[in-house]
């Protein structure tokens, strides 16, 4: 025989304070997405795109210099880029879709 499995139901209290965190982050998703379809935001996150593989291209070469140069450029755009709203993207993140591993 299998033992009986204990079920813990959460309180009206806890469900509610769960649904109150998903309408925040939806309404901060809609900030946010309408602070990137500004025009001025626009070449603002792009900078910082290009900003960001160029700094993975000169790390994979071993400049550190060159690489230390494109991370103060970086520094110096975030206070524009976050006085529209916009969150950072990280930095050190892949870009891309992620890929799915074979099988074994």
């Amino acid at each position: 025989m299998t033992p009986k499995t204990v079920k813990t139901h959460r309180s009206a209290d806890d469900r509610v304070a769960e649904l109150e965190q998903k309408i925040a982050g939806i309404k901060a998703r809609a900030v946010a997405k309408q602070a990137k379809a500004q025009p001025e935001a626009q070449p603002l996150i792009l900078a910082v795109r290009a900003l960001d593989k160029a700094a993975r291209v000169a790390v994979e070469a071993g400049n550190k210099e060159m690489a230390a140069a494109v991370d103060s450029s970086r520094a110096a755009l975030a206070p524009a880029i976050v006085a529209l709203g916009i969150r950072l993207p990280d930095a050190k993140a892949k870009q891309g879709r992620k890929r799915k591993t074979e099988a074994a």
